[in-house]
């Protein structure tokens, strides 16, 4: 791949990232009412990074167990740092960052034609 696809495929899979962090953010929000400041924002840098890490990846491994792969590394940290302070929301937050990344590289390589 050439370095111009391949940053063009890290530029998308990053705008990716805060798409989906700033739709995360929000629901968490809304529904689960955790706090915008610091929490939000904490929601949106973590998936933001990830978008980031999936398309910077070097890993030649088949795109969807790559997005579940990156999802399930950084949903343990997430869901970690939520223990003991949101009743439930520790599950949640290792669940749904598996099937943001799932949707990163669903997006990135199927939708945009952009391959690892």
């Amino acid at each position: 791949m050439s370095s111009m696809a391949n940053l063009s495929r890290v530029f998308t899979t990053t705008i990716l990232g805060v798409v989906f962090g700033a739709i995360c953010m929000l629901l968490s929000e809304y529904s689960l009412q955790v706090p915008f400041w610091p929490m939000g924002i904490s929601l949106l840098l973590h998936h933001t990074v990830m978008g980031f890490a999936i398309g910077a990846s070097a890993l030649k491994i088949n795109w969807a167990a790559h997005g579940i792969l990156w999802g399930v590394l950084f949903s343990i940290f997430l869901s970690i740092s939520f223990v003991g302070r949101f009743d439930e929301f520790w599950v949640v937050a290792l669940i749904f960052p598996i099937i943001w990344a799932f949707l990163i590289e669903v997006f990135t390589t199927k939708v945009f034609k952009q391959p690892q």
